[in-house]
């Protein structure tokens, strides 16, 4: 004996499963390219923008003041890109690079503005070898953040 109803509402579910299987599938799929897309662009930006050798410090203080320095070398030089965050508005800032026998190097200045992040770029003679931390100082001498190279 066969009840058509009892068959009919078993292939609905059978159906239904089926295209919930397939949803999900096509969802990990979709989820899964994207990741791979996003890794594979990362890493050619990296390799695009990367140089031997620079190095990337970051630091966050107790009171929240948070920097990110790239330190790219030159020819017994270093290049320097400060991306800042945290620092009161108005606040005249230097960005001191110390070298591994203590010596403090001058790479910028510049004065904090309100509420924007901020980057700033500078230079320093110092090997690369020799960084051993960057420092975000005040000019009235209160250190804000370091970041120490490693």
């Amino acid at each position: 004996m066969h009840d058509p109803i009892l068959d009919r509402t078993l292939r609905r579910v059978r159906a239904e499963r089926v295209r919930d299987h397939r949803r999900r599938g096509g969802v990990t799929a979709a989820v899964g390219t994207t990741l791979a897309a996003a890794v594979l662009a990362g890493g050619v930006y990296l390799g695009q923008h990367s140089v031997p050798g620079e190095r990337v410090l970051v630091a966050t203080a107790a009171d929240g003041v948070r920097m990110t320095v790239t330190a790219t070398p030159a020819d017994g030089w270093l290049r320097l890109r400060a991306d800042l965050d945290g620092i009161d508005p108005g606040e005249r800032c230097e960005l001191v690079v110390t070298d591994t026998a203590g010596r403090r190097y001058l790479a910028g200045g510049w004065v904090a503005s309100r509420g924007e992040d901020t980057s700033v770029t500078g230079a320093v003679v110092v090997d690369p070898r020799d960084l051993a931390a960057v420092s975000v100082v005040t000019t009235d001498g209160r250190t804000l953040v370091t970041a120490t190279a490693r």
